[in-house]
């Protein structure tokens, strides 16, 4: 099955409008995880979280 341009876009969009929230606010959200983890541990859990969110906010607007 292959997916339009505009199915791309959109998805790509949803995921960098969370990447762009989450990112400079996620030690501010989770200071305890941020403490307990390496600076690039941190930043690939919250690329995955974020990655994770837009593609669920993709699927609601579907």
């Amino acid at each position: 099955m292959r997916m339009s341009n505009s199915a791309i876009v959109k998805r790509l969009l949803c995921v960098g409008l969370v990447a762009a929230v989450m990112l400079p606010l996620g030690r501010m959200i989770f200071p305890h995880l941020g403490d307990a983890m390496t600076g690039t541990q941190f930043q690939t859990l919250e690329a995955i979280v974020s990655a994770s969110l837009g593609y669920g906010i993709y699927a609601l607007l579907g």
